[in-house]
């Protein structure tokens, strides 16, 4: 074998390696969802089709491969992936927001949940990253609070031309809390 005809070998095992890695991950992240929705049981993750024309139209346009039910980051800093999602129940319309911090072993604790089913036709969630600052909107701040640099991953909850929250983890008070950026 020649020299190139080596490192064209090489490098294609390296992209099939990255290729398996890649939807192993995939894999396991779906089977992880599965998991946690076991624990939630009667309730799916909100999907794109049970939201507002208006809001899918948005979502499709400028998240087109994102779940706009699902964040997964590390919210707490402590390195391992955790978890936001949107729930619906499969018999009524009640829909809630779940986050929940996970441990190395996958083992995830639920610490904070918000009904959101008056606007679960227009909810959706985007990550917001680790050393972003944000501010309390000016309709809510009278009294001109601090903004918030983020230590680590946190959750933009938008209530499609309503509003917007982000979520993050506050490690002093061990809970999360919230932030209204937008009205």
């Amino acid at each position: 074998m020649t020299r190139p005809s080596r490192s064209v070998l090489v490098i294609l095992i390296a992209v099939l390696f990255c290729c398996v890695l890649i939807s192993t991950s995939g894999e396991e992240r779906k089977n992880n969802i599965d998991k946690i929705l076991s624990s939630f049981p009667g309730y799916h993750l909100l999907t794109l089709k049970e939201l507002d024309s208006n809001t899918q139209a948005f979502i499709v346009q400028h998240f087109p491969k994102a779940n706009p039910s699902l964040v997964h980051a590390d919210f707490d800093g402590d390195g391992q992936l955790d978890y936001g999602l949107l729930l619906r129940n499969d018999k009524s319309q009640a829909t809630k927001l779940v986050v929940l911090l996970c441990s190395e072993d996958v083992h995830c604790r639920s610490v904070y949940e918000l009904d959101v089913s008056a606007y679960s036709d227009s909810v959706y969630l985007r990550p917001v990253t680790k050393g972003s600052r944000v501010s309390q909107t000016e309709a809510v701040d009278s009294n001109h609070t601090a903004p918030v640099n983020l230590k680590s991953y946190g959750i933009q909850v938008t209530y499609f031309e309503k509003g917007k929250v982000v979520l993050y983890w506050n490690k002093k008070l061990k809970k999360i809390e919230e932030v209204q950026t937008a009205d």
